[in-house]
């Protein structure tokens, strides 16, 4: 039996303590537009208070409208964790259901890093890519995807992949759909820092009204 480092979740409610993503500047939970509503929710019915705001806020001198790409609760620990367990864990967002990997490997242009994991205190990701990958840090490598996607697989569960996959391929055609427009000018668009008293429509909703995307073609995009 081939054996290796295998990642197993044992319950204990650090990664629910700690929630911001690792490759994210603003601490919280990150939570797509459509992740909003169904927590807000789930919350309402658990009497659960919730602090969400928009990250990644982008002003459009075009359309002169501020839209995010994303959303984060603001709040650690996550207000649904409950004596060490998420009291959401069915409905729980992506980002949750992807733990601990914060890069799918389909989706880097690079070798994988420590920087493509969240953080858990029980799980050795210096070991796994030295381990599995071959990987000393700081050391540069070549390394076929095919291989770092076979280790990967051996050692996080179907889910995690396939939940960290969906997520990157999200935020990859968000981009792509940002730059498609920018290159064709329609847009002009610039990250901007969080703003009191502004308007600011989640990007899904900014490309509907611009007449970028049908309601039809946003449905298609949630499902």
């Amino acid at each position: 039996m081939e054996m290796g480092l295998k990642f197993k979740c044992i319950c204990c409610g650090e990664c629910c303590k700690h929630i911001s993503d690792e490759g994210s500047n603003s601490k919280g939970l990150p939570l797509f537009e459509w992740e909003v509503e169904k927590i807000k929710k789930l919350a309402a019915s658990k009497n659960i208070k919730l602090n969400i705001g928009p990250i990644d806020l982008v002003y459009d001198r075009k359309s002169k409208k501020y839209f995010c790409t994303g959303y984060v609760l603001v709040d650690e620990p996550c207000v649904f964790l409950n004596d060490n367990k998420c009291a959401i864990h069915k409905d729980r967002p992506i980002v949750c259901q992807a733990f601990p990997v914060a890069r799918n490997p389909e989706f880097l242009d690079e070798i994988p890093s420590l920087g493509c994991f969240s953080n858990c205190p029980n799980f050795d990701f210096k070991a796994f890519l030295r381990d599995s990958l071959g990987l000393e840090e700081k050391e540069a490598y070549e390394l076929p995807k095919k291989k770092i996607l076979k280790e990967y697989s051996k050692t996080f569960d179907k889910e995690i992949m396939k939940s960290s996959f969906a997520r990157d391929k999200i935020l990859s055609q968000f981009d792509e759909i940002m730059k498609t427009l920018s290159d064709e000018d329609l847009i002009d668009i610039e990250l901007v820092e969080a703003k009191k008293n502004v308007k600011v429509i989640p990007f899904l909703q900014f490309l509907v009204e611009e007449g970028f995307m049908t309601e039809e073609d946003k449905e298609k995009f949630l499902n």
